[in-house]
């Protein structure tokens, strides 16, 4: 075995890194993290907890020492704030197969904190026991009153198959996701998937590993609830005052909105040049005379409109494909007769339109062939006929 540097029990400290929310702009939480103060200065832990070579008994009991260091310190703040608290799969697995207790529920106890101030974050890790014995293991926190989350989404070993078994009520994104996501089409897409899989489970997202406010502008733009980073504060000794971040956030907040708010005002434009259109008695019978209804309303669109077609009711597309390129429009009649409620929001949509009588914007996604981020806009036209126009955001 390596010479490794094993810290003593009396040099690690707990650090606690503040969870803000973006709902309410304040910290409602920190992570634990693992300290070991020396007098040549403060070293992050996280190289001891991941070395191969170290023995999991030591890491463990450093672990725990530093986790009832946590949970006393939370017990005694003056305010409800949260402690996440990281958990190797492995170590909840091997702990309660051998022992048949969870020391983290044992130390919630012996200090009288309320569980639901627990968040249990199960760290991503390769874990070679059985997920549906884990996951029976981490009903037991969840039946003592705290919150689950999971940890790392996105990266190697924090796969599908855990968050569907383990059904969390947190899910924490990847840092290096989001980072990506900034540049990258591809990226970006993978986090807007996590952000419906999170809405769809009952999740709230967390995005981690905020450094700048353009990182904090793609956590509001995914949907994030809560948000982590650097861009508030690194992991420090002491609990932080609530309101901290408020005002910034507050700025940073409005002005998003205000920019979402002008991104979007193009829609208005759209629906009002469209109006005459859409209110209008228009009679179509056969895929002819929707394609003349589209080139008829073709100079009204505006410029970041690429697409349009027209489907009946059924989902049958009757136009033809409309596409705008460097060279004009172009029409393509393979389309006709196309069906599009494969679609997840198609049927929704058309319930909607025909109950709201107006027009309905789609999330945005990436468009399959060109492979840029756009948002379809529909409304309905004449009787039992729907206009979709595919808008690049």
């Amino acid at each position: 075995m390596k010479n490794i540097k094993i810290p003593p029990r009396h040099e690690v400290r707990p650090y606690f890194q503040p969870i803000i929310s973006l709902q309410s702009q304040r910290i409602i939480g920190y992570e634990t993290l693992g300290r070991w103060v020396r007098q040549s200065g403060v070293e992050s832990l996280g190289p001891f907890f991941k070395d191969p070579d170290m023995s999991e008994d030591m890491q463990l009991m450093i672990d725990r020492h530093l986790r009832e260091q946590a949970i006393e310190r939370i017990a005694a703040a003056s305010d409800e704030s949260e402690l996440f608290i990281n958990l190797k799969p492995s170590w909840i697995y091997r702990t309660y197969k051998r022992t048949g207790i969870l020391p983290t529920i044992e130390l919630l106890k012996k200090y009288k904190i309320n569980p639901s101030r627990i968040v249990i974050e199960i760290t991503e890790e390769e874990f070679t026991g059985k997920l549906q014995e884990l996951t029976w293991i981490v009903e037991l926190y969840r039946e003592f009153g705290c919150t689950i989350a999971i940890d790392d989404v996105g990266s190697g070993f924090s796969n599908f198959d855990r968050i569907a078994s383990l059904q969390p009520k947190i899910l924490k994104v990847d840092l290096n996701i989001l980072k990506k996501s900034i540049v990258h089409d591809g990226y970006k897409a993978v986090m807007q998937s996590f952000s419906i899989v999170s809405a769809q489970i009952g999740a709230s997202l967390l995005v981690e590993g905020v450094e700048t406010k353009q990182e904090l502008r793609s956590a509001l733009q995914v949907g994030a609830r809560y948000v982590q980073g650097f861009l508030f504060s690194k992991a420090e000794p002491d609990l932080q005052r609530p309101d901290a971040y408020k005002a910034m956030l507050e700025e940073e907040i409005k002005s998003f909105g205000q920019d979402e708010f002008r991104r979007y005002h193009h829609l208005l434009s759209v629906h009002q040049r469209l109006d005459a259109l859409i209110n209008a008695s228009v009679h179509i019978s056969n895929a002819e005379e929707a394609d003349a209804v589209i080139e008829q309303t073709i100079g009204n669109v505006t410029d970041n409109c690429i697409r349009m077609y027209i489907c009946q009711g059924d989902g049958y597309q009757i136009s033809s494909n409309y596409t705008r390129s460097e060279d004009g429009w172009g029409k393509d009649e393979s389309y006709r007769q196309a069906n599009w409620t494969w679609r997840p929001y198609f049927i929704s949509n058309i319930l909607m339109m025909n109950l709201q009588k107006q027009g309905i914007l789609s999330q945005a996604y990436t468009d399959l062939d060109t492979s840029r981020q756009i948002q379809t806009y529909s409304c309905a036209m004449g009787e039992g006929y729907y206009l979709f126009l595919d808008l690049l955001i």
